[in-house]
């Protein structure tokens, strides 16, 4: 609930966030959890401050949505890079993790000198240590916040779980708590297994805007917008377009789609690295007439999107529990969803969508015809997902008020602990 903090103390929290936007596909479009987590304090009457890279904004002091930023210059992008080498991926990695703890460091502690924060908020896996070393310093408490790892799909892959030595580290770095993200991945397990004590550890799915998904929108005026033809099915992906998340395999699955069924439309909402390469597959394919790409859609946009849509696809390698799929599922629509990570616990065939395995992959097109040729199907497994994410997320509001609840905690229970 927005307002006075509940303990009626005035927090102020240092995040120390290793991008240089919260935004993955330009402002108020992507994913909003990284926006979430800072702009929340404010709202329930917390100063925040982010320690964060300048990227393309001029170095210093910003104001943004209620929240102090302190952009500091860098010459390295902390980001993974895609479409080069492995070899020259890991030691850029490598040598932008030094950096960042070079750079970071000195900077988080002439920050901190000036505005004496009462906690540190790590936020990824770059984040986290640096919190804790700043806040280890101040004799003040630190949270992590996490938003998925993929070290839980690397168990008995020792070489792999190795060289993601930034997670690892994340893992290990001690904190009042830790808050992970629920995003199929299994990360609770993860953390375990570095020895997180169960009793610190949140493990949350982020929450959705449901009053946003009743189905009460203007159809039509959407449909224009998009460009969809009147009376067409439409077959809805949503994501940042990344090799991981597997768009082409939905593409592949179109020809015979629309040659047996002329009114389907499908969607691809989202841009990423692999904008370009979506576009010429979908030429070479053949499909322009049958396939939008809508760009980077402003979060706002989605559910209108969603609850004007028939049927939604997401073919991730890692998971398929993102965002996108509780959108999907809270506007009711019937999701196909592959079956990686801890899909299956949320997506249950004739229950709230299909799931299926790598081997039927290839029927993709015959999965989607046959759901489309089946209005029973539709309604019964679009009113088992919307029920289904009705029961297990909670609204926006509810989701971020208990982040920082969480690390209002940490300094009350690091305040008795001084006292005693």
């Amino acid at each position: 609930m927005a307002g006075a903090p509940r303990d009626d103390t005035r927090l102020t929290v240092l995040a120390v966030y290793p991008w240089p936007e919260f935004w993955s596909m330009g402002e108020g479009r992507g994913a909003a959890p990284f926006f979430l987590s800072v702009t929340s304090f404010p709202k329930h009457g917390h100063d925040m401050h982010v320690l964060m890279p300048a990227g393309t904004h001029p170095p210093g002091e910003q104001e943004y949505h209620g929240v102090t930023l302190h952009r500091m210059a860098t010459s390295v992008d902390f980001r993974p890079e895609v479409g080069r080498s492995k070899v020259v991926q890991h030691l850029r990695r490598f040598t932008s993790y030094v950096y960042w703890f070079a750079r970071t460091i000195p900077a988080g502690f002439n920050i901190a000198s000036r505005i004496q924060p009462d906690v540190l908020f790590g936020m990824s896996a770059l984040g986290a240590p640096v919190a804790y070393l700043i806040a280890r310093k101040l004799k003040v408490p630190n949270v992590t916040r996490m938003f998925g790892t993929e070290l839980g799909l690397l168990a008995g892959r020792r070489f792999k779980t190795a060289i993601r030595y930034w997670e690892r580290a994340a893992f290990k770095t001690p904190a009042s708590y830790f808050v992970m993200c629920d995003d199929g991945s299994g990360g609770d397990r993860v953390a375990k297994s570095y020895g997180v004590d169960a009793d610190r550890l949140l493990f949350w799915p982020d929450g959705v805007d449901k009053s946003c998904y009743t189905g009460d929108v203007d159809e039509p005026a959407i449909r224009a917008k998009l460009g969809v033809p009147e009376g067409n099915r439409i077959v809805l992906s949503v994501s940042r377009l990344h090799p991981e998340k597997h768009v082409d395999r939905i593409l592949q699955a179109v020809p015979k789609v629309v040659s047996t069924r002329g009114d389907v439309t499908f969607l691809v909402a989202g841009t990423g690295e692999e904008w370009q390469g979506l576009n010429n597959l979908a030429d070479e394919l053949g499909i322009r007439d049958h396939v939008i790409f809508t760009g980077a859609v402003p979060v706002r946009e989605i559910p209108g999107i969603c609850c004007v849509s028939d049927v939604f696809v997401t073919l991730s390698d890692r998971t398929n529990v993102l965002n996108p799929l509780h959108e999907a599922m809270t506007a009711g629509l019937a999701v196909i969803a592959l079956d990686t990570g801890n899909t299956g616990d949320v997506v249950r065939t004739g229950e709230t969508g299909v799931l299926i395995g790598r081997d039927d992959l290839p029927r993709l097109d015959e999965i989607i015809l046959e759901l489309l040729g089946d209005e029973e199907r539709l309604r019964i497994v679009g009113e088992g997902a919307r029920r289904s994410a009705d029961e297990r997320l909670s609204s926006i509001e509810e989701r971020q008020a208990m982040e920082v609840e969480i690390v209002e905690r940490a300094v009350r229970e690091h305040r008795e602990a001084r006292r005693g």
